[in-house]
């Protein structure tokens, strides 16, 4: 199936395995209000979970499935059940408007790299992981490697279950 959007996205090379793939990141349809709607359609038994048969219906071929998908919010395609309204967009005089390939996704400058780079870290940040790493090591309770508080450290679990209770934070060690 020909689905358009898709065919319209950049293809990008991994530059280690030189392996290609769609950059499915960047937007390749925008449809605005102004463009009007070509109809509401009531999803039939038979039409549920094919939206092919719908865009087919209103466009003669499934390449506007995506179209459909993104004005009603669907992201899974096979979701549509019998009895769902759905939104046809009108796209008999705007559909070169709509549908566009994405400008080719550029690497970061250098200012941009420093803040995408979160290994990056102030002097100031690296002597408090030190200190919290050194204070950790002292302590029962202490681990190892400072994370995150919403990370779990190695054989740390959220929950523990037994006797008929669920006990959440069983990760949180206590004060002796």
């Amino acid at each position: 199936m020909n689905i358009r959007s898709l065919a319209l996205k950049n293809i990008l090379i991994d530059e280690n395995t030189a392996e290609q793939y769609l950059d499915l990141t960047a937007p390749s349809f925008e449809y605005g209000g102004e463009m009007g709607l070509k109809a509401l359609h009531y999803v039939t038994s038979d039409q549920a979970g094919r939206i092919d048969l719908i865009s087919n219906q209103y466009f003669g071929s499934g390449a506007n499935i995506d179209a459909i998908c993104i004005l009603n919010n669907i992201s899974n395609p096979f979701s549509v059940e019998e009895g769902d309204i759905l939104i046809i967009p009108n796209l008999t005089r705007n559909e070169d408007s709509v549908y566009f390939r994405p400008k080719i996704a550029t690497s970061p400058n250098k200012i941009q790299a420093q803040y995408i780079d979160t290994d990056r870290q102030s002097k100031k940040d690296q002597s408090r992981i030190e200190r919290l790493a050194a204070k950790g090591k002292d302590k029962k309770s202490g681990v190892t490697t400072p994370l995150p508080p919403n990370v779990l450290q190695v054989g740390q679990v959220s929950k523990k279950i037994g006797g008929g209770k669920i006990v959440l934070g069983a990760n949180i060690p206590t004060r002796d």
